[in-house]
């Protein structure tokens, strides 16, 4: 039957590796469906940037090669490229195919389905702007504008399977994102391991802020949200960057990671920045825009002190972000950091305990604020319940109604009634109302 079940981890670059996949078997005659019990070939699209990710994508596999005993179970993603060792011997059974091969995989899966196993380890990259795209949501297009990035932290396996940044061109990202719109899709993502990285390998600055221009210039009513920013690469064009996002299409959202406030911490984890120069660039941002501003930190680094513990705090509540994304320091493979002294165990579940109740109470106190906020909303999601949706305003704020009908891809004017930690609440308002 020829039937393909494809599972996915990790950020919305993988998401998007999976949607091409599976539009490329659509494609060549496959089925793709909603579970394993339906399949009869198994792809996993995996994740390295978590330890616990790791071992819980491993325990899968595993109980997986039960079910798919031989080459039908096939692993693809940056696991393959940082950690191909450790999956060998979960999986030893298993076809293997690099992140850098999608567009390969048409071809992976005749031979797999012919009988033979794949190990599709080594090559080029190539890039998947064009091929054809099974959507998961109909009404969100994802789109890679380069793989790798310039950094060289110390604690990151990512970097092991995506290598130094490189820029997609731009046109082809123009015309990937024209098709889409045509096809109906209203919110755009833009998505790498640094967005703000791109033109980086060409011409030695980040030309972001010329992409976005140039996308906000396609005809249609869509909206674009743009993915992680290392402040280090976008410093020197904040001015030409906020101009850019002064735009309606552009949702005034900034995922910045912060990782450390300790300056120390910092330089050892090799980020390319001081405290100070991030929250120098928080401020910029903010004075031009009202923004949700999302970051990263990283608890228990090693030799991470209390003092630098409390410095992570003192810039997180400096800073005044919407969410923080907090990860315990967990040892990668291969990495540098791999040799430092590590912070035990009981310490750094602590830690993580205050800073993530810290961040809770602050997302709770940001949404709050917008209590009495009237405006539009994209429709871009189905919520838990039947008759809920889930839209994003001006902001990229997360914000849920009740609403029959399919509002799907709509535009709606909404009163901000209610808050949670995760969430505004909205009321569905008449178009007079507002």
């Amino acid at each position: 039957m020829r039937r393909v079940y494809i599972e996915t981890y990790g950020c919305s670059a993988n998401q998007s590796q999976s949607e091409v996949i599976a539009g490329l078997l659509t494609k060549y005659g496959y089925n793709i469906v909603d579970s394993e019990s339906n399949a009869d070939a198994v792809i996993v699209n995996s994740c390295v940037v978590k330890a616990v990710t790791e071992q819980k994508i491993l325990y899968r596999l595993e109980t997986l090669a039960e079910k798919f005993p031989d080459s039908k179970l096939v692993v693809t993603g940056c696991f393959v490229d940082a950690g191909f060792d450790r999956l060998a011997t979960t999986v030893p059974n298993a076809s293997f195919v690099s992140t850098h091969k999608t567009s390969e995989f048409a071809r992976v899966m005749d031979k797999i389905f012919g009988g033979g196993r794949v190990r599709l380890l080594e090559g080029e990259e190539k890039s998947i702007l064009g091929e054809p795209k099974l959507r998961h949501n109909k009404t969100v297009h994802i789109v890679p504008i380069a793989t790798g990035c310039t950094g060289h932290c110390t604690y990151c396996a990512t970097k092991i399977a995506k290598g130094e940044i490189k820029s997609y061109p731009k046109v082809k990202i123009l015309q990937d994102i024209e098709k889409a719109v045509q096809e109906g899709c209203k919110e755009v993502w833009i998505t790498g391991q640094d967005t703000g990285a791109y033109g980086f390998d060409k011409y030695g600055e980040s030309r972001l802020h010329e992409l976005l221009g140039d996308i906000t210039k396609i005809r249609g009513d869509f909206r674009v949200r743009v993915g992680m920013l290392n402040i280090n690469n976008i410093k020197d064009k904040l001015p030409e960057l906020m101009g850019v996002f002064n735009n309606r299409k552009m949702y005034k959202f900034f995922h910045l990671p912060m990782q450390s406030g300790d300056n120390e911490i910092l330089k050892t984890m090799g980020r390319q920045y001081t405290a100070e120069e991030f929250i120098e660039v928080v401020d910029e941002i903010k004075k031009v825009f009202k923004i949700t501003l999302w970051t990263d930190v990283i608890v228990g680094f090693p030799g991470e002190t209390e003092e630098q513990f409390k410095n992570t705090i003192k810039v997180l509540k400096r800073i005044d972000s919407d969410f923080a994304n907090i990860s315990r320091y967990a040892m990668r493979p291969n990495t540098p950091a791999q040799a430092l002294q590590q912070i035990p165990t009981d310490v750094m579940k602590e830690r993580t305990r205050v800073m993530t109740n810290l961040v809770l109470n602050y997302s709770l106190i940001k949404n709050k604020e917008w209590i009495g906020w009237k405006g539009d909303i994209l429709i871009s999601k189905k919520g838990d319940r039947e008759g809920q949706w889930i839209g994003r305003n001006f902001s990229y704020k997360k914000i849920i109604i009740n609403k029959s009908g399919n509002q799907l891809g709509k535009f709606l004017r909404v009163k901000i009634i209610d808050a949670v930690p995760t969430a505004l609440i909205g009321w569905p308002l008449r178009e007079e109302s507002l």
